[in-house]
């Protein structure tokens, strides 16, 4: 039985005198102190009382007295069930606060099991008391007093009062518990309830001690200002938007298998991927051994997180996983906390768009164009000041370097005004710097490449969700054949992955991994061997041979062959990388779209430039409108490659370099090397070690290097000569001095094993920076690896053992 409000967690008690109580956890029912016999108190031994469940659908279950105040001073009482009234997940989420203000609060209720209600032979019913809170009406008692909206009941027929049985019945203002009926005041001939407010319970030492022993995980008390029916009502279909929007998923390449679609439920097509705490405090003062988990796990114990992720690693997904399960209450049991929180996404590329890095709370549920009218006014504050958002900011790298700082301080004053509010930002691993947001008490995690477990996992859920496809087909035989070969194809591809090495360390990203299982299946069989053969194959397969596969002949009258799509497009992409921005307008796109076709007159033929544009958006699969009139690529990897691929077509590569110092350009030189030949990669690597000569400091300079590196790496020509000058200005920059310069020389992989010093001559810091350093860089790394474990100092010994763990589990 699933609980759909917080209303449903009355509960009938029976002791010495029939009442009521409110289940706060499925055990825990909180409830009025005098329904207990004399002898029910806290000094007698073991004192029980007999509750009815939510809904009396239960057979009545015992329960001991884990707390009971004294009814003259502290009118209440903690029982704890035998065994659980619910399951966990039946429970909605329970808010619990204190009233805030001296004025009327309008549309409160007192829920119980009053003598009035019954019926028959004196069975037992529940009562909705609706009425209005007078918070200053028993100030002095120290009691709440709910004055009654309707036509108070008469007496019983013993002349008692009708509200007998309503004693430890919630009070609620909206959805927030407040408080328990304790009394039937005398002079107001019954149209009044005093209640005990949950802030006089919880000054007793007793109830606190006994609360956290039995729920440790209680709710902090919000302040109450007034009941806002409207919110009950918005925050419903806020959460049906959030899912209706984030339940989806677009998975590459499965739009070409027979229809148009390639939105599928995201659980279908969610994998759990691994995630890693920060290996352990460079300064040495702490040794923590790196935490790899599954990122379900580590995200439940930490309420303020920046995650880091490499392009395509899933960070996006996650993101749209937790703001979906996070608004239907469908979390897991480890990410229990987050369950039943109102998730706002900040894409902080939409963002950028609009204009602004600083939102005000009231913009924050519309920043994501979400399919819901505009929230009631002061909504999201108070949602804020409840603790009860789960702030999702996605993508903080999408902004230019000049806005990071600023959107850095809008969400640390966001955080300070409401600390209570949980947080995830994502980015990638180098473009802010470690600890970050360190003093605003987010924790890093960084998402991991895809084991070869994860990989064989993605393969199946890829082809599980090709297969659900073919339950569109009406052609019975027809989906026969094509589940059949998809089988095939899933059989095939597993075993490729197993026994090529390669294949394998091009899939280490959901995104590419997702390239290599569509080429697969079009190309039967025929895989890539080099990231750059990947993306070319995707864009083949995207702009190429999509309409042609599924027997579409010119849908919107226009005919691109695979040029022609990727010209316009690289337009799109480097105006988009030239502005520090991963979203356009219609407007701005058809602009680029009219400059494009300046050389391209067979296309001019076929139609205007916002004809075009609708056709890249409806056939292409590379761009698409995410909300009315924003418009971006499918991934930010294939904007990045796009624009590199113009940059060198337009012999701007010197625009480029002129960029370098710049994180968000180096994801395009990187990929530019790809499509340079070999006096244009000489001339690209050798302008990177000009700016890193010309740096002006070490932290300057060591991004730069790296970035040589990395393009030296990925250069089909590299000459001796320019060889040597890349790795050995690397190395002449000395061992790693910090997180930060370690992830430089990690993101390399195993080629900079060869400029890494010998443990011999180095001091504990220095030969501590590189062991960890090593630790991270896979079997290659444990010759080295070993003779630091030889080193003098017992830190870098640790260090040592522990990478050694993980380069060998078990």
């Amino acid at each position: 039985m699933r609980l759909r409000s917080v209303e449903d967690r009355l509960v009938a008690v029976l002791a010495e005198s029939q009442g009521s109580g409110v289940l706060l956890t499925p055990r825990l029912v909180l409830t009025s102190a005098h329904l207990l016999s004399v002898g029910c108190l806290p000094n007698v031994r073991r004192p029980q009382a007999v509750v009815i469940a939510p809904g009396g659908r239960t057979t009545p279950t015992r329960c001991d007295v884990v707390w009971a105040g004294h009814p003259s001073r502290c009118d209440a009482a903690l029982l704890r069930a035998r065994h659980a009234l619910i399951p966990e997940e039946g429970l909605a989420p329970l808010r619990w606060g204190a009233i805030a203000t001296g004025q009327p609060v309008q549309e409160c209720q007192v829920l119980g099991f009053p003598q009035v209600q019954r019926y028959g032979e004196d069975e037992l019913e529940a009562v909705q008391v609706a009425g209005t809170l007078l918070p200053l009406s028993g100030l002095l008692r120290g009691r709440s007093v709910l004055r009654c909206d309707h036509h108070p009941p008469a007496p019983g027929p013993d002349g008692g009062s009708p509200w007998a049985g309503l004693s430890g019945g919630p009070l609620f203002a909206g959805p927030v518990l407040c408080g328990i009926a304790s009394s039937d005041p005398m002079g107001w001939g019954h149209s009044s309830i005093d209640a005990i407010p949950l802030t006089s319970i919880a000054e007793d030492a007793g109830f606190t001690s006994a609360l956290r022993h039995h729920w440790p995980d209680a709710p902090r008390f919000e302040k109450v200002h007034s009941s806002h029916p409207e919110d009950i009502a918005y925050e419903e279909r806020y959460a049906k938007a959030v899912k209706a929007r984030y339940s989806r998923l677009e998975i590459f390449g499965l739009d070409d298998l027979g229809t148009n679609e390639n939105s599928w439920d995201l659980d279908t097509a969610y994998l759990s991927l691994e995630a890693r705490t920060p290996r352990r405090s460079l300064d040495g003062d702490q040794h923590l051994r790196p935490e790899t988990q599954r990122i379900e796990d580590l995200l439940g114990s930490r309420p303020r997180t920046v995650l880091r992720g490499e392009a395509g690693a899933g960070k996006t997904t996650l993101v749209w996983w937790l703001a979906s399960h996070a608004a239907c209450r469908t979390l897991p049991a480890k990410l229990s906390a987050l369950s039943g929180l109102i998730p706002f996404v900040v894409p902080m590329r939409s963002l950028a768009a609009q204009g602004t890095v600083t939102p005000t709370p009231d913009r924050l549920p519309t920043i994501a164009q979400l399919p819901v009218e505009d929230p009631p006014s002061g909504w999201a504050g108070r949602v804020l000041e409840s603790g009860r958002a789960l702030l999702l900011v996605d993508g903080l790298d999408e902004l230019p370097q000049p806005d990071r700082a600023p959107a850095r301080r809008w969400l640390a004053e966001l955080l300070r005004l409401h600390p209570r509010t949980r947080c995830l930002v994502t980015v990638r691993p180098l473009a802010v710097a470690d600890s970050w947001l360190e003093s605003e008490g987010f924790e890093e995690l960084l998402l991991l490449p895809m084991s070869d477990t994860d990989i064989q996992a993605f393969v199946g859920a890829w082809h599980r969700a090709a297969r659900l496809e073919c339950e569109r087909f009406t052609d019975a035989p027809h989906a026969r054949r094509q589940r059949g070969r998809l089988d095939s194809l899933e059989r095939d591809l597993a075993q490729e992955f197993e026994r090529n090495a390669t294949l394998r360390d091009l899939a280490r990203t959901p995104l590419l991994c997702a390239v290599i299982c569509a080429l697969h299946r079009r190309r039967s069989g025929l895989l890539p061997r080099t990231r750059w053969d990947l993306y070319r194959a995707a864009l083949a397969m995207l702009l190429g041979g999509r309409d042609d596969y599924r027997r579409i002949h010119k849908p919107e009258g226009i005919t691109l062959d695979v040029d022609d799509g990727q010209q316009l497009l690289q337009r799109i992409a480097v105006w988009l990388v030239r502005n520090g921005r991963v979203e356009l307008s219609r407007e701005q796109a058809v602009r680029q779209l009219e400059l494009a076709m300046g050389g391209l007159r067979h296309v001019r033929g076929q139609g205007s430039a916002d004809q075009v544009l609708t056709h890249l958006l409806n056939r292409s699969g590379l761009l698409q409108e995410r909300s009315a009139d924003v418009i971006q690529f499918i991934h930010r990897t294939f904007q990045d490659y796009l624009a590199a691929k113009e940059f060198r077509d337009n012999d701007s590569l010197d625009e480029l370099l002129g960029h370098a110092a710049e994180e968000q350009w180096q994801d395009v030189i990187r990929l530019v090397i790809g499509h340079c030949g070999r006096s244009e990669a000489r001339r690209v690597i050798s302008g990177l070690l000009t700016a890193a000569d010309e740096a002006s400091d070490p932290e300057a300079e060591w991004p730069l290097r790296t970035l040589a590196a990395s393009c030296a790496i990925g250069s089909a020509y590299v000459d001796d000569k320019l060889h040597d000058a890349v790795w050995g200005g690397l190395k002449a920059l000395g061992p790693p001095r910090d997180g930060q310069e370690v992830g430089f020389l990690a993101s390399l992989g195993p080629e900079v094993l060869p400029i890494l010093p010998e443990p011999d001559g180095l001091d504990a810091d220095q030969a501590y920076t590189v062991a960890i350093l090593l630790s991270s860089l896979g079997d290659s790394a444990v010759p080295l690896l070993r003779r630091y474990g030889k080193h003098s100092s017992g830190k870098v010994r640790r260090v040592v053992a522990d990478g050694w763990g993980l380069q060998h589990p078990g």
